[in-house]
């Protein structure tokens, strides 16, 4: 009889010594991985739960805390002044939290997964009090890289303690409903804000981080004991400083392409500073002994074509979200109402395809799971693609990108479940880590190069515009389409619909190559085997 033990702790049970590996393209069977079966007693079940309800509050205050602030931005500009720094509070928390991803992964696996999140939430709600209390757009902006700093940790150690706490069969449902979690709450962040705003003043959007976040804190000091001892190694601070210096350096190599007015020196020095340190960080994480992210680890078939494949999702995902409702505001003078509604579906497909697609990884394993993902994000973007080229009514868009979102649930669960099943419990963070970091700095790299592509086609429209004195934004806005001459707005439209059209094409690009990276993953769940860090 197999001895109860905490639902927090990882598995350590092994297959048969004499048990025959599966086939290479085998889909699942019941022998137990590395995440195995283990019996578990009511009270541990009824712990995990907690720990799973804390996780999820945890998680949700991270998804919202990026969007939130959108609608709230103009009475925040309106009290605080410095309008010329408006976009970084946004961009800010984003760069903060991206080029933090991998070494949080990779102090889950040093520290263990507990102190390191608990730390964050702990830093994140500080923040947020900062945050709340600023009385200058400048010191709003250094919370807010605060807050981003602290959030770049609970996305990939949440997702390491689910790993740790669920067997592969389980851990597939509760990421989809995780997944879910995470797209409803950035969606419902701005409606969100807005009402506390109106209600309770823009500050509330940041003190109301702190009884969600304390509330968590409490549930998982309470509830969540983690057994696994965390292997001794020391943190290589050196190669995290050239990580997030250079992915800061091409994040914002990348935003600056997609801003009208980039001075040209600017690019050339961003980009050659990330192309240095980013190829120094290569060069010393193969000489380092303990690195951030082993570089033995990429080139396994599991781990490496997952995080490419989440890179081109995360690219693709952000691209819809950012120039489709500017295709139909722009290109086909719809309003915002219309706009939201385009993209609205890819969330609530996303969140069934999730569900559906836990099902499908156990039984047919990851590359199939990720083909069949990417074969319907193909089929939507293409679909996109067609109905821009040929004018299609404005339901021919929601159609198709609902049929785009069917494809992100079984894709998104097929790369983190593989590249998590691929090592053990002492390299689990740094590659969970390494999976959702590829996917927000795909999301960021995409939306900087299409955006460069964008403004490049519509530069000559744009010199003309300016020359007669008329407001190319104006064509956003149905409210100033009065002020614009029949002819001037038909020709404003026709421009950014037909330089949007190439854009679409480059997001088929993306999801064609996202689908080649899938044939590259293996099929079989093989048993991790330790490895030195």
């Amino acid at each position: 009889m197999t001895a109860p033990r905490d639902p927090a702790a990882p598995s350590t049970a092994e297959p048969a010594p004499d048990a025959a590996p599966a086939p290479a393209d085998a889909p699942h069977t019941s022998t137990p991985p590395a995440s195995a079966t283990i019996l578990r007693t009511p009270a541990e079940l009824r712990d995990r739960r907690y720990v799973t309800a804390a996780l999820m509050l945890i998680m949700v205050l991270s998804s919202m805390e990026m969007t939130i602030t959108s609608t709230a931005m103009p009475t925040i500009i309106s009290d605080l002044k410095g309008f010329e720094h408006y976009s970084w509070v946004a961009s800010i928390y984003l760069l903060a939290c991206t080029v933090t991803m991998p070494l949080y992964g990779r102090l889950a696996d040093v520290l263990g997964r507990k102190r390191v999140l608990l730390a964050a939430i702990v830093l994140f709600c500080l923040s947020s009090t900062l945050a709340g209390s600023a009385h200058t757009m400048i010191e709003l902006i250094v919370y807010r890289g605060l807050q981003g700093l602290a959030a770049g940790g609970i996305m990939p150690v949440v997702l390491t303690i689910l790993a740790d706490i669920f067997t592969l069969e389980e851990r597939a449902k509760i990421q989809a409903l995780f997944s879910a979690v995470w797209g409803a709450a950035g969606l419902a962040g701005p409606a969100i804000g807005a009402t506390l705003v109106h209600t309770l003043g823009w500050r509330s959007i940041f003190f109301i981080n702190l009884p969600v976040g304390l509330l968590g804190l409490a549930m998982l000091l309470w509830k969540y004991r983690e057994r696994e001892r965390p292997h001794a190694a020391s943190l290589d601070l050196p190669g995290a400083a050239l990580l997030a210096g250079g992915c800061m350096a091409l994040l914002l190599f990348a935003s600056g392409l997609g801003t009208p007015g980039w001075a040209q020196d600017n690019a050339v020095a961003l980009g050659i500073i990330s192309l240095v340190l980013l190829a120094y960080f290569t060069f010393h994480e193969g000489r380092t002994a303990n690195p951030i992210l082993p570089p033995s680890l990429l080139f396994q078939r599991a781990i490496g074509p997952a995080m490419a494949g989440n890179f081109l999702l995360g690219a693709a995902h952000l691209c819809v979200d950012t120039y489709v409702p500017l295709y139909v505001q722009g290109g086909r003078g719809g309003g915002p109402g219309e706009a939201a509604g385009v993209v609205t579906p890819i969330v609530l497909t996303w969140a069934i395809s999730g569900v559906l697609g836990a099902s499908l990884v156990v039984r047919w394993g990851f590359r199939k799971t990720a083909m069949l993902g990417a074969g319907f994000l193909i089929l939507g973007f293409g679909g996109m693609l067609l109905c821009a080229v040929y004018d299609a009514p404005h339901i021919g868009f929601v159609v198709v990108l609902a049929v785009a979102g069917m494809g992100m649930g079984p894709a998104s669960l097929a790369y983190l479940l593989g590249a998590q099943e691929a090592v053990p419990w002492q390299q689990r963070g740094s590659v969970t880590g390494g999976v959702t970091f590829c996917r927000t700095m795909g999301g960021a790299m995409g939306v900087g190069f299409l955006g460069a592509l964008f403004n490049l086609l519509m530069r000559p429209e744009l010199a003309r515009l300016r020359a007669e004195g008329i407001p190319a934004d104006s064509a956003l806005n149905p409210a100033l389409h009065h002020t614009l001459s029949p002819d001037t707005l038909s020709e404003l439209q026709h421009a950014i619909a037909s330089s949007l059209l190439w854009v679409f094409v480059a997001m088929v690009v993306m999801v064609v190559l996202q689908g080649v990276v899938s044939t590259w993953m293996p099929n079989e769940r093989k048993k991790a085997a330790a490895q030195p860090a």
